[in-house]
């Protein structure tokens, strides 16, 4: 499982000082984990202990039933044999990582390496003292991440809180930085003389039509012209706001749901499922397998969903029932409010933290910098002449169904990954059979859309205040609640729920929240990159 790292960023790894343990020590208060011998050679606790290490894992539901488990399978016999690591891996449920990984902190089960993608959850886990912080583990015993992070030191501004590093990360690749996307029939459009949508209007009128033009010549009205998974993330990012962020209007810290932007977005997301525009299941599809279903059985005309992922694997599906398909990605179309991308990641990838438990961070340490030097490269890939072969420094997928099943849920064990990419990589990636290749070129050129307009994000994170956090967790249910009830109830407008949502903000505590906020933005704005 020798990697190559042509494809990624060269890295080279200097071997780590070991000092020698002898009995009868005193504690050196300077570093962690050192001692003084009375012969005066510095020696390190930690060395005594076993190299045990446990991290917690998303449990996708990928790892078949002859593969294993997310916790004994071939890459992490593969890892303990390569790391020198006994590594104990944890999994919690995708769709309810963040609950039951606060189950486990509260039981005092957590594993020693707890990680996520959302930055505001690390920061709660600082904020309850959870996590420790780590400055003195990475300059004490690390060589690789110590040596990665000195060549990307703008990735320093998101592991830091309140002036310390809490967390490891990697940058995203542009494939990962890309997030939501649009897709639409063009063989749809074609029949019907459409063109593809650029504005509100347009996209409208687009969608009546493949209700009432019978775009797949059927000769019924059975098609659904909008689905999706993403559906209120879209219309939220078309018009420049989210519903869990603050933003910056006229240098003022505003939370997303309470600007008039949130309530143009829900005017017009009620104005199409009023139309029967959308698919009238979709708040109640919480594992989005009716919107997959009319997507891959050729229903349904445009896909509020993701550039890739789990569209790839959808789109896969319906070209295999109906080769005549042509799904294309749609550019994000305009508002009154200008033109903007759809969600796009910042760019720190996952975040690695140290649980305060932890018994011995120096094998953790080395376990992360072995995972970011070798690791990475296999658990992403698999075996070189079994899973892909190298062609101008990219493995290229030798069978997708094989990858798929062997290699594909390991990716998440690499949990630094110093990778980079280009769209077009996607093309050599991908097997090579013709529906492989068909798809990759979807992809590269959805990819380029997803990231052609810029998704507003006017502060590169979140305020990690404490008061806030609490107050977003209540409020943001009463605006999911206000949402659904907005979009489905004719005789509750757009105007009357943003005034709901206004007055619920504000009877939480929004104006002590907003000017906590600002104090943060203020003190904190001349750091940002």
């Amino acid at each position: 499982m020798k990697s190559k790292v042509k494809w990624s960023t060269s890295l080279v790894a200097a071997g780590l000082a070991a000092a020698v343990a002898l009995s009868g020590c005193s504690k050196d208060p300077t570093t962690p984990g050192a001692s003084t011998s009375p012969s005066g050679q510095q020696e390190d606790k930690y060395d005594k202990l076993p190299k045990d290490v446990s991290v917690s894992m998303f449990d996708r539901g990928q790892v078949s039933s002859d593969e294993g488990t997310y916790e004994e399978n071939r890459w992490v016999k593969w890892i303990r044999e390569q790391s020198g690591i006994n590594l104990k891996v944890v999994p919690v449920p995708r769709n309810q990582a963040q609950d039951k990984l606060n189950v486990l902190i509260a039981s005092q089960q957590a594993p020693d390496l707890l990680w996520e993608f959302d930055r505001n959850y690390i920061g709660n886990l600082v904020t309850q003292g959870v996590i420790q912080p780590i400055d003195e583990y990475i300059d004490k015993y690390s060589t690789v991440y110590k040596k990665y992070l000195q060549a990307n030191p703008d990735l320093k501004q998101y592991t830091t809180f309140d002036g310390k590093t809490y967390a490891l990360t990697t940058r995203r690749t542009v494939s990962t930085v890309a997030n939501h996307g649009m897709w639409i029939r063009q063989d749809w459009l074609d029949k019907l003389g459409l063109k593809a949508p650029t504005t509100t209007e347009e996209f409208i009128a687009v969608a009546q039509a493949f209700k009432d033009r019978d775009p797949d010549g059927n000769g019924k009205a059975d098609t659904v012209p909008i689905i999706g998974y993403t559906t209120g993330d879209v219309y939220n990012a078309l018009h420049g706001v989210t519903w869990v962020d603050w933003f910056l209007e006229n240098g003022k810290m505003k939370f997303g749901p309470t600007l008039d932007r949130y309530g143009d977005s829900l005017a017009l997301e009620k104005k199409i499922y009023d139309l029967g525009l959308a698919d009238k299941e979709y708040f109640t599809d919480k594992d989005n397998s009716r919107a997959k279903q009319l997507w891959t059985t050729g229903k349904a005309g445009i896909c509020m969903c993701q550039w890739g992922g789990t569209t790839s694997t959808m789109n896969r599906d319906l070209l295999q029932n109906d080769s005549k398909a042509q799904p294309v990605a749609l550019e994000p179309f305009s508002t009154k409010y200008g033109k903007y991308g759809l969600y796009q990641e910042t760019p720190a990838n996952i975040y690695v933290t140290f649980n305060k438990n932890m018994k011995n961070p120096k094998a953790a340490m080395q376990y992360l910098d072995w995972m970011m030097e070798k690791g990475w490269f296999a658990l992403t890939n698999g075996v070189e002449g079994t899973h892909y072969k190298l062609v101008n420094g990219i493995p290229q997928k030798l069978d997708a169904d094989k990858v798929k099943k062997e290699v594909s849920y390991a990716a998440e064990y690499a949990v630094l990954k110093p990778m980079e990419e280009k769209p077009e990589d996607l093309l050599v990636r991908a097997a090579q059979d013709p529906l492989s290749q068909q798809l990759a070129k979807l992809d590269m050129e959805s990819l380029k859309l997803a990231t052609k307009n810029k998704f507003r994000r006017d502060i590169p994170y979140q305020p990690n205040i404490i008061e806030i956090n609490e107050l977003k967790a209540s409020f943001l249910k009463s605006v999911d609640t206000i949402r659904a009830k907005t979009v489905t109830q004719k005789d509750y407008s757009a105007e009357k729920s943003l005034e709901d949502i206004r007055a619920e903000w504000k009877r939480l505590g929004g104006d002590k929240a907003e000017q906590q906020a600002q104090d943060w933005y203020e003190k904190n704005k001349a750091s940002f990159k």
